[in-house]
């Protein structure tokens, strides 16, 4: 009898363990639901652009990251799924603080990105970097308007637009790449500083 008891404490032990690992894997979701056992992503691995929702290889230069995410919240913004790309906004931004020093599109992106977070006040300082060295930037006065307009600033968006719409015949012409990217938004911004200067 004692040598039966024996022989079959390794399987009650064994069976006592795999009931744990059971509760230990189980508990979790009930208490979490399935959100706890889901990848969570991180602004070093933005989304892919393809609509999956699935976060690809981290590949690419920390700008390259944070343009894709910029990307990607356009579309979304552009589909009118506004609250997707919200939640794209914290890791877009901290991409872009992420990926060293900024050129004018860098900076473009950013503002707009800092505008659309609610915090305007960043945003226009964000712009007034692309102006410091190149004041009659159409993209910098756009982001800078925009910003002002979102501040309640209205004197100081009127200001930028105004400039915005006296340089913007010879400006639009200029070989910056920035312009090509973004050509077809720049008659748009046009169209929206008359319409704000003739409010």
């Amino acid at each position: 009898m004692g040598l039966q008891r024996a022989s079959k404490l390794p399987w009650i032990i064994a069976g006592s363990a795999l009931a744990a690992l059971i509760v230990v894997l189980i508990m979790p979701a009930l208490r979490g639901g399935p959100r706890s056992f889901m990848p969570v992503a991180t602004p070093a691995a933005p989304f892919a652009g393809d609509g999956s929702g699935t976060p690809p290889p981290l590949t690419g230069t920390p700008r390259e990251q944070a343009d894709r995410l910029f990307d990607r919240i356009m579309r979304e913004r552009e589909a009118g799924d506004l609250e997707r790309a919200a939640g794209f906004l914290p890791m877009a931004i901290a991409a872009y603080e992420r990926a060293g020093e900024l050129d004018a599109d860098g900076l473009y992106h950013l503002s707009m990105l800092q505008t659309a977070a609610g915090n305007p006040q960043a945003a226009r300082a964000t712009a007034d970097r692309i102006l410091a060295s190149a004041p009659d930037h159409l993209l910098g006065l756009a982001a800078a308007a925009d910003a002002a307009s979102d501040a309640g600033d209205t004197s100081a968006a009127r200001a930028y637009w105004s400039r915005f719409l006296q340089v913007f015949d010879v400006e639009k012409d200029k070989p910056l790449q920035e312009y090509l990217d973004h050509s077809r938004i720049l008659p748009e911004y046009r169209e929206t500083a008359q319409t704000f200067l003739g409010s």
